[in-house]
């Protein structure tokens, strides 16, 4: 039993990788359609959903039957007795000769409802601990799941099958309710699980310019400083990264805190209380931001040969300058808040002092 649980539940969670990965990219849109930014307590809870509910699915339905026609077998496929597996559990033991506690607990009948009232429990803990759920909207949605779960099972899988392959039980009712209610009972100690946030603490505040927006910025900088290499400066890649330090450095300094990017995508770089930033601020914010990882890739990491140290120094700079940013409300990423920078929308006046968010 245990091995046929482990199959189906090793199918699940690889349902969910794929699953996961098709809709990682449409989960960052909706977020960032929303919030202004991807809110990473409510993707864990989705995605913590998401694979739960698969792996689920897959230990309550899978193995489908190998042969569909072979289904029918006259067999009772519908329990409406409550309690009936306490009766079922004590005629096996005693046909067995067995009989005590100790036997109860390791009989196959005693262990199939605890594990219907274990596969339940995590459904109570994220009802309570991430949405704030009641003791009563957790028993009403732990039973409205679990009927929907018999009556697809009584229906053949709404008629796929031409008769059912798994008995609907009204004890599976009562497990299944039991084990939500005991997992909103446990939710205190479910450290791991966050609070959704509400939507107004979830958004970026007004005027906040997203990663997005500094990434096709990036994009077109970067097309221009090809083009320019490529056609001028004889593809070199050391002329190419003081291409790139002309524009993202020293054009800003002299310029204001624009960039061309930033002309484009209507924002400009900024000290953090809204002032002008000096040129020690941008080219720190560029050491350990974009330029930097550009920099290492195209002519530092052919010179010294790191190999596969390589990839940590290139995860470093992305992880810092692209990926945390994408979870913060300021969308600011380790290099701007090292170097005490942010940018700023074009309409935002040049000595606006914006307060910092946490």
């Amino acid at each position: 039993m245990m091995a046929s649980y482990w199959d189906s539940a090793r199918t699940g969670f690889l349902a969910f990788v794929s699953i996961g990965s098709l809709v990682l990219i449409p989960l960052v849109l909706l977020h960032y359609l929303r919030f202004g930014r991807v809110e990473p307590r409510r993707a864990f809870v989705l995605y913590g959903l998401l694979a739960y509910g698969l792996v689920a699915l897959a230990l309550i339905f899978l193995p489908f039957p190998d042969d569909p026609a072979r289904t029918c077998q006259g067999q009772q496929m519908l329990s409406t007795v409550p309690f009936q597996w306490v009766t079922d559990m004590n005629n096996n033991l005693a046909a067995n000769g067995r009989y005590g506690i100790a036997a109860m607990v390791r009989s196959q009948v005693f262990l199939q409802q605890l594990f219907n009232v274990a596969l339940f429990v995590p459904l109570g803990v994220v009802l309570r601990k991430a949405f704030g759920k009641g003791p009563l909207a957790v028993v009403a949605i732990g039973l409205g799941l679990s009927l929907a779960v018999e009556v697809v099972q009584y229906t053949g899988n709404l008629g796929f099958y031409p008769c059912p392959y798994r008995i609907a039980d009204v004890d599976d009712l009562i497990t299944n309710t039991v084990g939500a209610l005991v997992g909103w009972m446990l939710a205190p100690a479910a450290l791991v699980v966050p609070r959704v946030p509400p939507s107004d603490d979830a958004t970026a505040p007004d005027g906040t310019v997203t990663v997005p927006r500094r990434l096709l910025g990036l994009a077109a900088e970067l097309v221009l400083v090809l083009s320019l290499t490529k056609l001028v400066l004889h593809s070199d890649p050391r002329w190419a990264v003081a291409v790139l330090v002309a524009l993202r450095v020293v054009l800003p300094a002299v310029a204001g805190g624009w960039t061309i990017g930033g002309w484009l995508m209507r924002y400009r770089v900024r000290a953090e209380d809204g002032s002008r930033a000096n040129p020690a601020r941008l080219a720190l914010r560029e050491v350990l931001g974009a330029t930097g990882l550009l920099t290492y890739a195209a002519v530092v990491s052919p010179l010294v040969n790191l190999g596969r140290l390589d990839l940590v120094v290139v995860a470093f700079f992305a992880l810092g300058a692209f990926v945390d940013p994408v979870f913060r409300r300021d969308q600011r990423g380790w290099h701007e808040r090292a170097a005490r920078t942010r940018d700023v929308l074009q309409f935002a006046a040049a000595d606006d002092r914006v307060p910092r968010v946490p």
